[in-house]
């Protein structure tokens, strides 16, 4: 993954946090298009969990086990977030950025 392509998975996932902290519908196709673009990284895993536990999320829904269901979401897309800024971090070839 290029430098720039790992800054955009790191904006890619605020989109995502913040849709969800919004309640807002996009949250789940957002999480589809970041998972893409997380494909073969280290954030993969938790961006491919957090769609797919998005999915069927009703952004009106507030009971209980939905509001949990969210807060899951939203812990896997800040981990995602954290290898996303790791990966921006290292640089264009592995090593520090800068």
């Amino acid at each position: 993954m290029s430098h720039v392509d790992a800054i955009r998975l790191v904006a890619a996932c605020a989109q995502c946090e913040m849709a969800l902290v919004r309640d807002d519908s996009v949250a789940g196709p957002l999480l589809v298009q970041a998972a893409r673009a997380g494909e073969a990284t280290e954030a993969e895993p938790y961006l491919t969990a957090a769609a797919r536990l998005a999915r069927g999320l009703n952004p009106r829904d507030g009971s209980p086990g939905s509001r949990a269901r969210r807060k899951v979401v939203q812990a896997l897309v800040r981990a995602a977030s954290t290898e996303a800024g790791a990966l921006a971090l290292r640089g264009p070839r592995g090593g520090p950025a800068g």
